[in-house]
């Protein structure tokens, strides 16, 4: 089954939630299972909205979530609990 967009971007948040807030966009490409021009376009999108921030460190991209990002993360996780009540899922 392909997972929707909210599904990848609520993993792809939460795996920096995990990692103390960042995370590669190697470790994200690896854990969210996403080809890494795809999840570049969907990092580079978050980036504008403001969830997140990307920065070059040492040759290498750390992805930042921010504040914003945390809060779209708590309200995600939220509805998941939802409807994963009614055996629906995200």
């Amino acid at each position: 089954m392909r997972r929707s967009k909210v599904a990848i971007i609520y993993e792809v948040l939460g795996i920096m939630i995990r990692n103390g807030g960042e995370a590669s966009t190697s470790q994200i490409s690896l854990e969210a299972n996403l080809a890494y021009d795809r999840m570049m376009k969907l990092l580079e999108e978050l980036e504008e909205k403001g969830l997140v921030e990307i920065r070059e460190a040492k040759g290498r991209k750390i992805v930042f979530i921010t504040s914003k990002g945390r809060e779209l993360y708590m309200h995600l996780a939220r509805v998941k609990g939802i409807l994963s009540d009614f055996g629906i899922s995200i």
